[in-house]
């Protein structure tokens, strides 16, 4: 019985540890929250330390905005506005290669237009 109490307690404490280590681990690019924005649309870019602070302070000046219309969503039960939060995204997008090197922006649109064919065929 106790052996099993303390192999239920490893178990429980290794599960926790990986969740928690995980949940601390930025992503390769981005720290937030969607890959959109952290990872896929940014894979293969290599950001400068400037272009990284660039890039935190877009994702907090848009955080709010989405975060609100999920909120609206929730309280009220209807659906999200995709209207607004695909506006919200492509100001944010665009604001983001606006930081961006010329070369990077090559790179930077080859990933957006991946993700927006992927995006497209997931709808279908």
């Amino acid at each position: 019985m106790k052996v099993t109490r303390i192999a239920t307690l490893v178990v429980a404490l290794c599960a926790g540890g990986t969740s928690v280590s995980k949940a601390q681990a930025p992503d390769q690019q981005g720290e937030g929250r969607g890959r959109e924005m952290g990872g896929t649309i940014l894979e293969g870019i290599t950001l400068t330390d400037a272009q990284k602070a660039q890039q935190k302070v877009i994702r907090e000046k848009y955080a709010p905005q989405m975060m609100q219309l999920r909120k609206t969503a929730e309280t009220t039960g209807t659906p999200i506005d995709e209207a607004k939060m695909a506006e919200i995204r492509a100001a944010q997008i665009a604001e983001l290669r606006a930081i961006l090197t010329a070369e990077q922006q090559v790179i930077f649109d080859k990933n957006a237009a991946e993700l927006k064919a992927r995006t497209a065929e997931r709808k279908k």
